[in-house]
């Protein structure tokens, strides 16, 4: 359901919707790459009208955030004698009041409020980066060619600042990255560039959504070569002839394919084929997927952004890739060859040589 119609169902208005979701509460379900749309799922209802009760009963956001990471009965019955506290504290507080403005005494002191609150590779990467604007007034892709750290963002279109989400998040990346170079320091800098573009949006003061797509290939100090993705931009490995896709989708539709509820056919005219389920930024986590990447002299890999791939075949792909010499060549070409077949998205093409 749209945002407006789950607000219309649940009894929650749309702003309060938002601001919930930047707190890690009743987080949207999926969130279209194309216009940035919010959408919930029927399964969320119950949840939306439990959280409105407890608002109702004045219980703050991030302890009702709490209690949906670790559902406990007894935290109810916690909440209850609280609010019978609070409520003998103010109507004694309030007799109080009455009884020294009645005989002209001061007020009695206010009583205490209780609180509640690897090993660097040393194989050569040999780079070429492209982009085009394609059909788009803007081109929001971003590209990061660093030290030891590759990457491809796609921010959002159609609402709000996706060319600053990409960027801002690719240069977090980069930075935190750069202080720990490990597995483990590369996931922190994806979730720090996470919230880097969700504080961003906070501090404009927008309600509009702003996020973006991130596919990395890392050389970490323990596993070596590592990709690292969220949304619908990929990675490619050309090996001997043979391209293989080594990340997934997070969209609607790619999730659908891969249980078996739609072919990769209906995929292509599928209403909800833009909508992802995963970006960078439109909420306070983000799941992140990551693999070990095995890198060989001879391999060739491709980061992409979905305007790529959603106008040229893998077999035109791969026919680029096996044709064209060096990279900066055939990211060109990639990029200009979608770009001519009238590419309504912006194209980002990098492509890596291993030597």
């Amino acid at each position: 359901m749209s945002i407006g119609d789950f607000s219309a169902r649940c009894g929650l208005s749309a702003k309060m919707l938002r601001s919930y979701a930047a707190a890690g509460l009743l987080v949207p379900a999926a969130v279209d790459g194309s216009s940035g749309y919010r959408y919930y799922s029927t399964g969320q209802l119950h949840q939306a009208r439990v959280i409105a009760l407890l608002r109702q009963a004045g219980i703050p956001v991030d302890d009702i955030t709490a209690f949906y990471d670790n559902p406990d009965e007894l935290q109810l019955d916690r909440w209850e004698r609280e609010v019978v506290q609070e409520s003998t504290a103010r109507r004694q507080a309030l007799a109080e009041a009455r009884a020294a403005l009645a005989v002209g005494h001061e007020p009695l002191p206010a009583r205490p409020e209780t609180s509640r609150k690897g090993i660097e590779m040393a194989t050569k990467v040999s780079p070429g980066t492209s982009t085009h604007i394609g059909g788009r007034e803007t081109n929001q892709d971003a590209v990061l060619v660093g030290d030891g750290l590759f990457a491809v963002a796609d921010g959002i279109g159609g609402l709000h600042n996706g060319e600053v989400a990409s960027r801002l998040a690719l240069d977090t990346l980069d930075a935190s990255f750069n202080g720990d170079r490990s597995v483990a320091g590369l996931l922190n800098a994806c979730r720090e560039a996470n919230r880097a573009v969700g504080q961003h949006q906070t501090a404009d003061g927008g309600d509009a959504t702003m996020g973006t797509t991130l596919v990395a290939l890392a050389m970490t100090s323990d596993v070596k070569a590592v990709v690292l993705h969220t949304g619908d931009s990929r990675l490619y490995r050309l090996r001997r002839g043979r391209l293989e896709q080594l990340t997934h989708d997070h969209t609607v539709t790619a999730e659908l394919v891969r249980t078996g509820e739609l072919s990769e056919e209906d995929a292509q005219s599928h209403p909800y084929r833009h909508v992802l389920t995963r970006a960078l930024g439109v909420n306070p986590d983000v799941d992140i997927d990551y693999a070990g990447v095995s890198c060989e002299p001879g391999d060739r890999l491709v980061l992409c952004t979905d305007g790529l791939f959603k106008v040229l075949s893998a077999d035109e792909l791969k026919g680029v890739l096996a044709s064209v010499a060096e990279p900066q060549q055939a990211a060109d070409a990639l990029v200009n060859g979608a770009a001519e077949r009238g590419a309504e998205d912006n194209v980002t093409a990098m492509v890596l040589d291993i030597r």
